[in-house]
């Protein structure tokens, strides 16, 4: 099984199976070999040299973050074929020669079911420390629950701890769901004034304990780590966007539509953009009407609570910016209300 569905995920960041084979009886896999080491390692080795200096911590905030951005790339490509790999931890990424990220390991991978009667209808085992609350608890778990683990290996690559301070052990991480509080991992971050804020924030929300409330997705996960660096070319982030997403939710548009700006970039110029990278990548065409109506309808999955704050926050981004006519939208809500 594990093979079947790596062998499937043909991407730089993802060790790729090679071949397969039946040799008596036992299914035989051939994988590259990747020379270099693991990260769990380069973390180890990043803090015994910290400490030796008197300092704490691990990677430095810029290595962190160009290893971490390839790991979400390899998972949110993953994710685009609605597979969850269920065990992310520092020793499951391995790092090549060249210092590229790999993800390795998706013995636990299981295809993510979606709809009404297919819905997250298997839990997953993990390693409890980086696990989500949900798999601790043994409930239903989807895509989310990797950003969780995300979340708690890039904490690790920065603060060589973990979100839960010492409370490591299954039984411990239990009660430590079950209080819900991020105190612990907020006191740890404060420790470092060389992580930016933004970097913490990011963090933070992948560490939530309710799946809704933390980042949806690898893409919206890594546009939070570079919505405070206006250097980075937009072009880049949208082709991550498309490669990792087909479909780009309302979320993860304002995050673009933010980078756009910082760019200089006008509102039609990143569309012509888009709408060019869609064609080179051969993807589908760009459809802002669709993407409002998913928008919507996600609204209503998640309850009306706060409907009103998220229709002006829709409205933002589609109506006001030219994407749809305020006719459009109100026609979109009437037919999926």
């Amino acid at each position: 099984r594990e093979a079947r569905i790596q062998a499937n995920l043909d991407n730089p960041h993802i060790v790729q199976i090679l071949r397969m084979f039946n040799y008596e009886d036992n299914l035989c896999i051939v994988m590259p070999l990747i020379k270099g080491t693991d990260l769990a390692r380069v973390i180890r080795k990043a803090k015994a040299i910290r400490e030796s200096k008197g300092g704490k911590g691990a990677l430095s905030v810029q290595r962190a973050v160009h290893i971490f951005l390839q790991i979400l790339e390899g998972i949110g490509f993953a994710h685009k074929y609605k597979i969850i790999h269920g065990d992310i931890k520092p020793s499951n990424i391995l790092l090549d020669q060249q210092g590229r990220a790999k993800v390795a390991d998706f013995g636990l991978a299981f295809l993510a079911r979606y709809g009404k009667d297919k819905k997250g209808e298997m839990s997953l085992v993990g390693t409890p420390v980086y696990m989500s609350p949900e798999q601790i608890l043994e409930e239903k778990v989807d895509t989310r629950s990797d950003i969780y683990s995300l979340g708690v290996t890039f904490f690790n690559m920065l603060t060589a701890s973990f979100p839960s301070a010492d409370r490591i052990k299954a039984t411990e991480l239990l009660e430590y769901h079950l209080e819900g509080s991020l105190e612990e991992a907020i006191l740890i971050l404060d420790e470092f004034e060389d992580i930016p804020p933004h970097i913490k924030e990011a963090i933070l929300i992948a560490l939530k304990g309710d799946p809704n409330n933390r980042h949806q997705s690898c893409l919206e996960f890594s546009l939070a780590i570079k919505e405070d660096a206006p250097h980075e070319m937009y072009s880049e982030l949208l082709r991550f966007s498309l490669l990792t997403k087909n479909n780009i939710t309302s979320s993860e548009r304002a995050y673009l539509d933010k980078i756009a700006s910082r760019k200089g970039l006008a509102p039609q110029e990143a569309k012509a953009l888009e709408i060019n990278m869609r064609k080179e990548m051969g993807l589908p065409s760009l459809d802002f009407a669709k993407e409002y109506g998913d928008a919507f309808n996600d609204l209503l999955v998640r309850g009306k609570e706060k409907e009103n704050v998220y229709l002006d926050n829709l409205e933002k981004i589609y109506v006001r910016k030219g994407r749809i006519s305020i006719e459009k939208a109100r026609s979109i809500r009437k037919e999926i209300s």
